[in-house]
């Protein structure tokens, strides 16, 4: 260990440590909070995805397409162009994931603003119902289109 003799006092002998640590000065400008709560920094990604640069409720589903895998078409708030999502993909700004995809809705869940850390993870599951505006209009009957 390295030590250091005082001047005015040479039977005390001060680790070096000791002497360069005292002269630092912490300075918080430009520094984020050490000792704020985590649970109330929510984290907003920006995502590389077009999925990933809306909140979740920003999204209208506007279809559903099953096959191998189902997916949907959900439109994006700021130029209308359609996304296609699949089941796992990753929505929002706060790190959702579609979980469910039905012919009406896609399931959705997020980590909540309310978490702990250092203690389990809650999620809040957000639906995204199918448009009014564009749900699938009923067959009419054939026998009233002949009236």
């Amino acid at each position: 260990m390295n030590v250091f003799r005082h001047e005015k006092y040479p039977f005390l002998l001060l680790p070096v440590c000791w002497i360069m640590c005292s002269a630092y000065t912490y300075r918080p400008e430009g520094k984020t909070d050490p000792f704020a709560q985590l649970s109330l920094i929510r984290p907003t990604l920006t995502g590389s995805t077009r999925l990933q640069q809306h909140e979740i409720s920003e999204f209208e589903l506007v279809g559903t397409l099953f096959g191998r895998e189902s997916t949907a078409l959900l439109m994006t708030p700021d130029p209308k162009e359609g996304v296609i999502a699949r089941i796992g993909d990753r929505i929002g700004r706060h790190g959702g994931r579609i979980v469910s995809i039905a012919r009406d809705r896609v399931l959705t869940r997020e980590p909540s603003a309310k978490s702990v850390p250092g203690q389990s993870i809650q999620f809040t599951d957000i639906v995204i119902q199918l448009s009014r505006s564009r749900s699938p209009e009923k067959p009419k009957d054939p026998k009233e289109q002949k009236k």
